[in-house]
C-alpha cells in the first residue's frame, strides 16, 4: 500500500484529528477552538469528504493566514494559521513520517534528543510531555559537567523552520522509504502553506505554528544527531533547533562546532554565528535553561501566596529589566490582578515589549480595568501601529473590560483604523469582534466584511460574531446566506454553524452551497427532508456513547425543544476540543433537562429554570430518591462547573482558585449521561 493511500485511510485521518484536539499548545488552539467545534459537530461527515478528496486527487490545501509576531530583537516572527481541514491533512501525512522515523531515532530519546518525542499510535497525545523532555535535557547537562565536560558551546540555528529546504526534506523522506509522489505531494502542500499574502510562493519552509511542523523538522534534524569526531570524548544534546556541545577542552569544542557547521552547510541551515559562546562553565544555573514550570515557594498546588509571589516578581525586575524571563512569565501566569503589579508591568513593559502576550493576558483577569490601567492600555493600543500583534492583544484583553470613558475612545479609535481588505487578520479580528460588540459597525460594514476579508480565518470569526445576539436577526441571517457560498471551509462551517444556532436554513439552491456548509446543515438536522424523524438531541447524544438508551426527547422537553438541542449540539462538539466549556454547556442542558423532568413528574416537586443548585441540595429529597442516576448526572456536572475557570475566579466554599477541568471528566461524564438517560427511558415520563 503506496504512503498516499495510507494517508486518506479513515483511520489515519481521524487518529490525526484526534491528536490535534488534544494538541497541548494552547495559544495555536486559541485561534481555532470556536472552529474546532464547528468541524466536530459533522466530523464523521466532513473526514469521510475529506478522505474522498484525497482519493479522488482533487485536494487543494487552503493558503495559510499569516500572522506576525514581533521577537525581542524587534524582527518579525511569522505564524502560521492553516486551516481545519489542512492541520488534518498535515497530521495525517507526519503521522505516517512518524511512524517510520522512530525506530530510527527512538534510542536518542532523553539521551541526546529532547524534543518533539512521538508518543506513539495509542497515545492521546501526539508527543510525549514537553516538560519531561526540558527536564531531562537539563538534567543532562548537570550531568555533563559534573562528569568534567566543562568547556562548553550552544550551536542554534538561524530561522529554522523558515529556512528548511524542500528538496531537502525530500531526500531525507525518500531515505525513510516514502515514495517520491508522496513526498512531492507534502512538499507541494507546504508550498501554498509558505507562500506569502502576496501570493509569493517559496520552496523552503513548513508553517510555525501546526502541531505537525515540529515531527517533520525532526527528519532533517536528526542529520546532526550523527555527530562524529574521531579520538574525542564529548556530550551531545538536541532540543529542537537548540544544540548543546561539551568537551573537557576547547580544542575538541572547536572541532565539534566545525563538524556541525559542516552538516549544517550539507542540507542548507544557517547556525547563528553571534550564539555560539565556546565558554568555560564556572556556574551551572547560568548554563541552564529552566524548565517552563519551575517550583515556586510562592505557589503551592493550586493555593497561590500572591503576596510573596508580588515579591518575587520584583525580584525578578530589577530596574524593571527582566533577569529571567522563564520563571517571570511562570510566575505572571499565576499573579491576580493589582494595583501595585499593574502599574510595574507597565515600565516592564516599555523594556520588554516582547512580553506583552504575557501581560495581556494578565490583564484579562480583571473583570473591569481600572481607570488608570484602562488609560494605559488605550494609550498603548494607539501607539503600538508597528506592530500590528500587539495592538490586536491588547484589544482583546480590553474588549468589555473599559470603564465607559475609555470604551467609547477605544471605539472611535478603532472605528478610524478599520481597513477590511488591508489588517493584518490578527488586528482585524480583534477590532472587528470589539467594533461589533460596541454596536459601532453599520450591518452593511459587518456584511461587507465578512464576505471581502481576505483571510478566511478572519471571514470565519466575524461570521462567528454575527449569532443573534450582537446585531440583528435579519443581518445574521444575510451573513448565513452569503457565507454558505464561500469557497473556503472554515468560512463556510462557521455561516452553517450560525445558521443553526438561529434556527435559519440558508436561501438560494444548494446545490451553490460550499458542500461543508451542506454536509453541517444535514448533520445538524436543519435541512433534512424530514425533520421530524430526527431528532438532533439523541443524534448527539449518540456521539458521547452509541449505546445510549432511545428517548422521545421532543415529548419531554415540548415547546423548548429546540433550545434544549441548540445546547446539547453544542455541548457534544465542545467534548473534543474544550473539556471545560463543555461542563458548562452540559451543566446548562442539565438545567432544562430537569426543569422539563420536574414539569412532567409534578410528584417530584417545583423547579425554578435557572436554578438547579436549589434541585441538588438534598440526596434524599423526592427528585434524588426517584431518579438517583439524573441526580447524580447534575450535580457532579454542577460541581465541576463550579471548580471550572471558566465560571468562577474561585471555589466558593474554599477560596482556592478554579482552574481548567481534568479532560479525564469526560468519560465519566458519559457513563453518568447512559446511567441517566437509561433511568429516565425506563420511567415511560417520556412516551
Amino acid at each position: 500500500m503506496t504512503a498516499l493511500t495510507q494517508l486518506r485511510k479513515l483511520d489515519n485521518l481521524r487518529r490525526a484529528w484526534r491528536w490535534i484536539q488534544s494538541n497541548a499548545d494552547a495559544s495555536y488552539k486559541s485561534y481555532f477552538r470556536s472552529l474546532y467545534q464547528h468541524f466536530a459537530a459533522a466530523e464523521d461527515a466532513l473526514l469521510n469528504d475529506v478522505a474522498d478528496r484525497l482519493k479522488r486527487g482533487i485536494y487543494d490545501p487552503d493558503p495559510a493566514t499569516k500572522i506576525l509576531f514581533p521577537k525581542p530583537s524587534g524582527v518579525l516572527r511569522p505564524y502560521s494559521l492553516l486551516s481545519v481541514e489542512d492541520q488534518i491533512v498535515y497530521q495525517a501525512a507526519v503521522n505516517l513520517v512518524a511512524e517510520r522515523l522512530f525506530p530510527k531515532v527512538r534510542q536518542r530519546y532523553l539521551k541526546s534528543v529532547f524534543g518533539h518525542l512521538y508518543a506513539g499510535k495509542s497515545s492521546a497525545w501526539f508527543y510525549r510531555k514537553w516538560s519531561a523532555g526540558y527536564k531531562a535535557y537539563n538534567d543532562t547537562t548537570r550531568k555533563a559537567v559534573d562528569d568534567r565536560f566543562i568547556y562548553g558551546a550552544s550551536f542554534d540555528l538561524t530561522a529554522c523552520y523558515d529556512s528548511l529546504d524542500h528538496s531537502v526534506l525530500r531526500h531525507f523522506l525518500a531515505r525513510l522509504g516514502f515514495e517520491p509522489d508522496f513526498c512531492r505531494k507534502l512538499t507541494d502542500w507546504l508550498g501554498t502553506w509558505a507562500a506569502t499574502d502576496k501570493g509569493i510562493f517559496h520552496s523552503h519552509g513548513i508553517p510555525q505554528g501546526p502541531l505537525s511542523s515540529g515531527l517533520l523538522s525532526e527528519v532533517v534534524l536528526s542529520y546532526f544527531d550523527d555527530l562524529n569526531v574521531k579520538h574525542s570524548e564529548f556530550r551531545y544534546l538536541r532540543y529542537v533547533d537548540d544544540i548543546r556541545l561539551f568537551a573537557r577542552d576547547e580544542h575538541t569544542l572547536r572541532r565539534l562546532l566545525v563538524a556541525l557547521d559542516r552538516k549544517s552547510k550539507d542540507i542548507g541551515l544557517f547556525p547563528q554565528g553571534s550564539k555560539i559562546d565556546i565558554h568555560r562553565v564556572t556556574s551551572i544555573d547560568e548554563e541552564l535553561k529552566t524548565v517552563s514550570n519551575p517550583p515556586e515557594p510562592s505557589i503551592s498546588f493550586r493555593l497561590v501566596d500572591q503576596k510573596r509571589l508580588l515579591a518575587r516578581l520584583r525580584e525578578l525586575t530589577p530596574r524593571h529589566r527582566i533577569a529571567n524571563p522563564t520563571r517571570f512569565k511562570y510566575l505572571l501566569a499565576n499573579a491576580q490582578p493589582s494595583a501595585k503589579l499593574t502599574e510595574r508591568l507597565w515600565k516592564v513593559l516599555e523594556r520588554h515589549p516582547e512580553v506583552y502576550r504575557n501581560i495581556c493576558r494578565y490583564l484579562s483577569r480583571y473583570g473591569k480595568l481600572p481607570r488608570v490601567a484602562a488609560e494605559h492600555v488605550v494609550v498603548t493600543i494607539k501607539n503600538s501601529d508597528l506592530y500590528q500583534s500587539v495592538c490586536a492583544e491588547f484589544i482583546s484583553a480590553a474588549d468589555g473590560r473599559l470603564p465607559q470613558t475609555q470604551d467609547r475612545a477605544l471605539t472611535k479609535y478603532l472605528k478610524g483604523l478599520w481597513a477590511p481588505k488591508s489588517m493584518q487578520a490578527d488586528l482585524m479580528v480583534a477590532a472587528g469582534l470589539f467594533l461589533i460588540r460596541a454596536g459601532a459597525l453599520t450591518d452593511g460594514q459587518i456584511r461587507y466584511a465578512c464576505k471581502v476579508a481576505p483571510s478566511w480565518w478572519v471571514r470565519a470569526k466575524l461570521i462567528e460574531a454575527t449569532n443573534g445576539k450582537t446585531v440583528s436577526l435579519a443581518t445574521s441571517q444575510s451573513v448565513v446566506d452569503t457565507g454558505v457560498h464561500d469557497v473556503r471551509g472554515v468560512p463556510a462551517l462557521a455561516a452553517a454553524w450560525i445558521g443553526f444556532q438561529i434556527d435559519h436554513v440558508p436561501s438560494g439552491r444548494r446545490r451553490d452551497w460550499n458542500k461543508r456548509a451542506a454536509l453541517m446543515l444535514r448533520e445538524v438536522g436543519l435541512i433534512r427532508r424530514s425533520t421530524a424523524k430526527f431528532c438532533g438531541i439523541q443524534h448527539s447524544l449518540s456521539k458521547l456513547d452509541r449505546t445510549i438508551a432511545i428517548l422521545n426527547w421532543r415529548c419531554l422537553f415540548g415547546r423548548d425543544y429546540k433550545y434544549a438541542e441548540l445546547q446539547i449540539v453544542e455541548a457534544v462538539a465542545a467534548s473534543k476540543v474544550n473539556i471545560t466549556s463543555f461542563v458548562n454547556l452540559l451543566d446548562v442542558f442539565n438545567d432544562r433537562l430537569l426543569d422539563a423532568l420536574f414539569h412532567a413528574d409534578g410528584g417530584i416537586g417545583k423547579y425554578n429554570l435557572g436554578h438547579i443548585g436549589s434541585a441538588l441540595g438534598s440526596a434524599s429529597s423526592k427528585f434524588a430518591t426517584k431518579y438517583p442516576m439524573t441526580y447524580k448526572l447534575a450535580s457532579e456536572v454542577h460541581q465541576r462547573r463550579f471548580e471550572s475557570m471558566g465560571s468562577h475566579p474561585v471555589v466558593r466554599n474554599s477560596g482556592r482558585p478554579t482552574g481548567k477541568i481534568p479532560f479525564r471528566f469526560l468519560a465519566r461524564s458519559r457513563r453518568l449521561l447512559v446511567a441517566a438517560v437509561s433511568e429516565l427511558a425506563r420511567s415511560d415520563i417520556a412516551p
